[in-house]
Order: C-alpha cells, then structure tokens, then sequence
C-alpha cells in the first residue's frame, strides 16, 4: 500500500459522520486520499468487491446491524485490510471486542483529527502487513507441508521399488546360480570324456558352452555384486595371504575362457615373497572382471598377460593384465569405470554383459585399500592395473585412515575398542571367536588381532555411537550361541578405549592404537 494515494471506505450508515471524516481525511498533509462511502453493510460488501480500497472505517453502529458482526463477518471471509473501528464513546469493553475480532485499531469519533488519523492509518497499516506475511506465511508452510508429504510418498514408494528391485536381483541370481551350477558340472564331466569318447568337434561345442556358462556366472556375479555395493551391504573379509593365492584361485577359470576365444593366457611367474593384505575372493574377481574384458576386445591367436610387480615406494603390490587390443580413447577413459558404459568397437564375445565389470572392479579394489588405473593408445593395447596394500599393519591403518574421508557418507570420527577373551582358550577356539567378530563389523572397520589379548575393533563411530555396536555384537554372540551346536563361543569381553577426531586426533589415535597392539603382530579384517 502507498502512503501518498489511499483508497478508503467509509461504512457508517450516518452521511454526516462520513463527511466529517472525508474532511478529516483531507487535511492529513502528504495523502492523496479518494474516499468511498457506503450506508449499509450490503453495499459495503459489493464495494469492497467492485473497488481497489486499500483502508476500511467501519462505525460500530450500522442501523440494524452492528459493525462488530460485519466485522466478523469479513475477516472470516478471509479479508485482510485493515480495518479501523470508529466508536461514539471509548467503552473499553466494546473496543477489547472489536479489537478481538480483528480490528487493527479504533478511534473515538469526538477525538478524531488529522493526527491521529495519520497514527492510527500507519499503526492499521503495519499490522495489515504483519497479517498479511503471516496469511502468505501459513499458506507457504500448507503448501509446503503437502508437497513434503507427498515426497514422503514418493520416496516410500521409491524404497518400496528398491527393495524390491534389490530382492528381485539377489532372488533371480540365486535361482539362476542352481541350474547354472548343474549345466556347468555335467558339461564338464562330458568334455572329460568321463561318459564315454567325444569327437574334437563336440568338445569344442562343450568348451563353448562352458565359456557361456562362466559368462553368465560373471553377469550374475555383477547383479549381485552392483546390488550389495549399493545398499553398503558388500563385505570384505581382508586377511594377510600371499601373491601366489589371488591369481591362483581364478586361473583355471581364466584359461578355460581364454581358450575358448582362442587367446594365449600368460600367467605371472610369482618372485615377490611379500604377504599382502586383502579379500582373496573379491580380488580374485577383479582380476577375473579384469581379464575377461581384456579377452572381449582381443583378436584371436593375440596375447593377454597377468602380471605382478612390487612398488615398495608406495608399500603395495601391483597386479595388471595387458592386452594388445584396439585400445581405448583418451576421452573414454573417464567414462569406462562408471555403471552401465561399454567401449564402443567389435566385441568378440556375445555376452556383452550390462557394463557392470569394471565399476566392480573398481570399487572392489577400493574395498581393500587400493586404487586402480589405466593405461592406453589406440592401436596397441591396454593395461588395466590396481594395487593391493602389503600386511604391514602400522602401515596399513594409515592408509586406512588416509581412506576414510572415501567411505560412504564420509567419515569424522575413529574409535578403538578392545574385544578380550580368556587367553588360556585353544587356537581353533580363539578362531571361531575372531571369524564371529568379522562378521559383526562394518565394511568400513577394521578387526585388528592384539597379541595374548584378543583384537582390537577400529570403528568408523562416534564415542555415542558405539553402544549400539557393542549392544549389537552381544546381541548376536547370544543369538550365535543359542543355535551353536556343539561347545558354545567363548564369552567376550568389550571396552571403548576412546574416540578421536580423524584429522585432528589421529597422532593420539596412533598412540593408543600401537600400545594396544605392541608387539605388532598379524593382522584381519
């Protein structure tokens, strides 16, 4: 509203009294004032719908009716100009209702002047405006609160879908793992020749079916491995092993692949007698995700070698494969490791698989400490690399901590806690126990073993945090030991020894960490 131009309306059914007020109106310096008289509420209604009026008098007396009912009756039509009472006498009763059921000031007629009119325009004005944020206030939080629940049933729906589309991945896996299984094993046994002879012929059919077996298996592996990964629920059981254990473990399965496609394998000639520390079974699929896609861009009769290097600047072990395919783009080398992206170019294979392999592998090399890499020029190969940390355990929970600010929804604080049981129990049972507390922990903590006392947890928490995990550990030690057959766990016992910030606290967070585990010996995840 202007203060310079105002409309007003004038509803007092007393043509004297509303000329009195015009004039009053007029000698209030600064205002170019246009005044509207109405003699009755009827036609107030219809002018307040026909005109642009920016301030409402309304005298208390109206004939018939009162102006504390018209009044009412405005502001529960939604009115929101203000309003000003006008009274024959200051009755305080009569302007505590007026002023209850929404006027925003009221004036005594025998008291009116220019003056006071100003006064009492500003002071209706501002709480005009006060009513009106509040009104638009209201009207934002309505709206605002029904566009959140409707979200809110939009994202229960979406965790609907979800879960369900994660529950038809793992089910359908699962249930295609079964026939696979039996294809595989009864093809293997005819191209063994261990039901009667098979010509040169039907064993290059059963080969192949073989390779397309191991290719779905892949696929399978993918949709399970891409699921779990993205509900956090993918673990890693990271161990100290040695070099000849990862490669070793997926060899066979590589040169049957490699065979079929008609590729010469070479696998590594191990020399390093360094341990390394990691999931044997998930880098064993990297090296596979690895391989058979070095393979699929390969020419026949060509060359696809693993091999393996020590990098003892950076205290890890370096695994590759190298191919003398067609080569990668420099531009798509930023593309490759995301989901869902295949190289372009001519794919031996028929499987194409869902472009899952080497976000896998990616993520799964990070899942044990290491980080991955590539290597191209168009026309003469690719070499696709990743780092597996060596079992160094003060180095290595540096660099676990140098990764935690990596780890899903970030990471802020560390905490050790202690896990101790009897010293005087037997190795096969001190290994039960340790296998159980392996598999209480998150991916992103750490089980470190601490000589003659037990292990020490490295939580990803906060100090408040750590009663649930240990509520939850105890919880499931019963819950182990109620369908245990056999001698039950051994009972455990759990201590917070501190929390500290990751940044901060982490020279104090090593202190503590060496003297629990001094002298340092092996350590598991």
């Amino acid at each position: 509203m202007s203060l310079e131009t105002l409309t007003v309306l004038a509803i007092d059914d007393d043509s004297g009294g509303a000329e009195l007020l015009r004039r009053h109106l007029e000698g209030i310096s600064g205002f170019d004032v246009t005044f509207i008289h109405a003699g009755s509420p009827s036609e107030s209604k219809k002018t307040l719908v026909g005109n642009s009026v920016d301030l409402i008098f309304l005298d208390h007396l109206l004939g018939a009716e009162t102006g504390l009912k018209l009044l009412e009756q405005l502001r529960a039509a939604g009115e929101l100009r203000p309003i000003i009472a006008m009274t024959g006498q200051g009755d305080e009763y009569l302007v505590r209702d007026l002023m209850r059921k929404g006027a925003d000031d009221y004036l005594v007629k025998r008291d009116i002047s220019p003056e006071l009119l100003r006064r009492s325009i500003e002071n209706a004005t501002s709480r005009f405006h006060r009513r009106r944020l509040e009104s638009l206030t209201k009207d934002l939080a309505r709206d605002l609160k029904k566009k959140n629940d409707i979200l809110e049933q939009k994202n229960r729906r979406l965790a609907e879908l979800y879960d369900t589309a994660h529950e038809f991945v793992d089910n359908v896996s699962h249930e295609f793992r079964t026939p696979l299984t039996v294809i595989k094993e009864f093809t293997s046994i005819m191209n063994d020749g261990l039901v009667g002879e098979v010509t040169a012929e039907q064993k290059e059919y059963l080969g192949t079916v073989l390779d397309r077996v191991d290719d779905l298996a892949t696929m399978i592996d993918d949709m399970l491995d891409i699921s779990k990964l993205e509900a956090g629920l993918l673990g890693a059981t990271r161990r100290v092993c040695t070099v000849e254990d990862v490669p070793g473990r997926v060899q066979k399965t590589l040169e049957r692949k490699a065979s079929s496609n008609q590729i010469s394998l070479v696998f590594p000639a191990i020399t390093s007698s360094l341990a390394i520390y990691c999931d044997p079974e998930k880098i064993g699929r990297v090296i596979i995700n690895l391989t058979i896609n070095a393979i699929k861009f390969s020419d026949e009769d060509s060359e696809v070698s693993l091999w393996v290097k020590e990098e003892p600047g950076d205290d890890t072990i370096r695994i590759g494969v190298t191919d003398h395919g067609p080569g990668i783009a420099p531009e798509k080398v930023a593309e490759i490791f995301e989901r869902f992206q295949q190289l372009d170019g001519d794919i031996r294979s028929s499987t194409k698989g869902f472009g899952l392999g080497l976000n896998i592998a990616r993520e799964l090399v990070h899942l044990n400490f290491g980080d991955i890499d590539v290597k191209s020029e168009i026309g003469e190969g690719s070499t696709f690399s990743f780092t597996v940390p060596v079992a160094d355990p003060k180095k290595l929970i540096h660099r676990y901590l140098d990764r935690i600010d990596t780890f899903r929804n970030g990471a802020s604080y560390v905490s050790l806690v202690t896990v101790e049981v009897d010293p005087s129990i037997g190795e096969p049972e001190r290994s039960d126990v340790e296998r159980f507390v392996q598999h209480q922990i998150r991916r992103t903590d750490l089980v470190v073993s601490a000589p003659s006392k037990g292990w020490v947890v490295v939580a990803v928490s906060k100090q408040v945090e750590l009663g649930s995990l240990i509520q939850r550990i105890k919880q499931a030690h019963l819950d182990a030991n109620r369908n245990r057959p056999g001698a039950p766990l051994s009972d455990i016992a759990m201590t917070v020894k501190g929390t500290w910030p990751v940044h901060d606290g982490r020279e104090e967070f090593m202190k503590f960490y060496e003297c629990e585990l001094a002298p340092l010996e092996t350590v598991h995840a």
